[in-house]
């Protein structure tokens, strides 16, 4: 009999030997239903999602959300969305075929690349992105070339909430599949910076990046980092999800804790709630909502230390925030109408 045997009939043995009340360590994160019902904030659409990233899903009609709410045209049919800048809406298929279209849905351009795209931004003078096989470049839709693009070796998507580029006045921000940064300095011609998220040679693909207060706020599913003229601040965490407001980070880990932090990566309050599997959250108007893939939602005060469990049912496919709806499958959830006592 080899170990592995010998250790099962061993566990089998004990537990049953020792009639153990399993229902006693079982924690009410796991149990069903766990919390109040939300069925009278709940809308049903019916949809089913066809592509999902950071800062987007695209349903089956055409029609997408994004974390400001609905998307305001509907898409030609086999597009998803990917993002927005600028009043620039860009869009892709699983083919490689890009498209710039204008918030009312007029084309602005249209190529193919080598590979589908993975993630990407169009802006004033072109097209960032980020293409499977980790290749990254610009694309110059005016004189309709790419302009730059190169490949790292490795990578691959552990997340499927990866985050888009990055454009401000000064830089463009490119995240790779392997974890690192692509700086490109948009004022002086040079060869582009690259900074690690991460430790180990497998950083993982980067699902969060967005410039805030002057600094580039970057995360992995094992690190988070905020670069600054102050340098570089990092700290390693298991993420699961986060989203900023008005400076602060409210982070949510793989083993169920609520934090909020600094921009400077400082905690300020933590909660924990052990075994919940927590996978997407929101702020606003004071209160705190953490939902676990198994079904609950929990509503937190501001402070972390109120709170009220809700029953909202388990995701099998994805879940995002948009606006103040929680979207889950074919159902969104009015999180406003939700109270943490």
């Amino acid at each position: 009999m080899n170990l592995k045997a010998i250790i099962a009939v061993f566990v089998t043995a004990y537990f049953v030997g020792c009639s153990m009340d399993t229902s006693r360590y079982v924690p009410n994160f796991l149990k069903s239903p766990a919390g109040h019902s939300t069925n009278s904030y709940t809308i049903w659409h019916g949809k089913s999602v066809i592509n999902v990233n950071r800062d987007g899903v695209t349903f089956n009609d055409g029609s997408y959300i994004t974390p400001y709410g609905e998307g305001s045209i509907k898409l030609p049919r086999g597009y998803y969305y990917v993002s927005s800048d600028g009043g620039r809406i860009l869009i892709a298929d699983k083919l490689g075929n890009i498209m710039v279209l204008k918030s009312d849905g007029k084309k602005i351009a249209k190529t193919k690349l080598e590979a589908p795209l993975v993630s990407g931004v169009a802006y004033s003078n072109g097209i960032a992105y980020l293409l499977q096989g980790n290749r990254f470049g610009l694309y110059n839709p005016f004189a309709n070339k790419v302009t730059y693009q190169k490949q790292f070796a490795g990578g691959s998507a552990v997340d499927d909430r990866l985050a888009n580029p990055v454009v401000t006045k000064n830089y463009l921000a490119l995240p790779t599949l392997d974890g690192k940064l692509i700086m490109i300095n948009m004022n002086v011609p040079a060869e582009p910076g690259v900074i690690p998220v991460g430790k180990s040679k497998s950083y993982g693909n980067i699902i969060y990046l967005k410039a805030i207060n002057g600094g580039l706020l970057a995360a992995t599913p094992s690190t988070l980092i905020y670069l600054s003229n102050k340098g570089k601040r990092e700290y390693s965490v298991s993420v699961a999800d986060l989203t900023v407001k008005n400076g602060i980070i409210y982070l949510l880990t793989r083993d169920g804790k609520v934090q909020k932090l600094t921009l400077d990566l400082r905690p300020i309050a933590t909660k924990e709630f052990k075994y919940a599997d927590f996978a997407t959250i929101a702020a606003f108007d004071g209160k705190v909502y953490a939902y676990a893939k198994s079904g609950s939602l929990v509503v937190l005060d501001d402070n972390l230390q109120k709170y009220k469990v809700y029953s909202i049912g388990s995701a099998n496919s994805y879940s995002y925030v948009s606006g103040k709806y929680l979207y889950i499958d074919d159902k969104k959830v009015d999180l406003s109408a939700l109270n943490y006592e």
